[in-house]
């Protein structure tokens, strides 16, 4: 209720994440090439469309700059299923070798890694997230997204997939 004499406004901002990926994954003439590979803690290659209650394993996200220019404030985004529980290996074991000193920043949430960081002409850079298949159930996969901050155009992606926990 107003019960003074000006105007109230109001404004409703949303946010959402799209259930399925609707955009195709990275084209052949970006500047970046991205790729994620996820591997068991032994460094085996791992399937994640089906994983098991409680195992552990790790995202690797390789980027490559083409040769034509350097980049720097790159944003890359990965945002895992609710099913599983990123690891913050930050604070359990500063000797852990994710990619610390391959970024100027890194934002650990609950269900996403932001790194920023910058990447010269040819450069390629790896970085690590370990991961747990948390809880039982079928979830998204959202796609993982590399932009220049500053220059939105320049971009790369992965594709999303569903993934189980069994």
């Amino acid at each position: 209720n107003n019960k003074g004499a000006g105007k109230v406004y109001a404004q409703l901002t949303g946010r959402t994440q799209p259930i399925g990926d609707i955009e195709m994954g990275e084209t052949d003439d970006a500047s970046f090439k991205l790729s994620v590979n996820y591997v068991d803690l032994n460094g085996n290659p791992l399937s994640v469309s089906s994983l098991k209650q409680g195992e552990e394993f790790t995202a690797i996200v390789t980027v490559n700059n083409g040769p034509a220019q350097a980049f720097t404030d790159l944003a890359l985004v990965q945002i895992f299923p609710s099913g599983w529980e990123i690891y913050n290996e930050r604070i359990l074991d500063a000797s852990v070798d994710n990619g610390a000193g391959k970024y100027n920043y890194r934002d650990i949430r609950d269900d996403r890694v932001l790194t920023y960081f910058n990447l010269a002409a040819g450069q390629t850079k790896t970085f690590k997230v370990r991961l747990q298949a948390a809880y039982r159930g079928t979830y998204y996969l959202p796609a993982v997204s590399l932009q220049a901050m500053y220059k939105p155009s320049e971009q790369a992606r992965t594709k999303g997939s569903w993934v189980k926990v069994e």
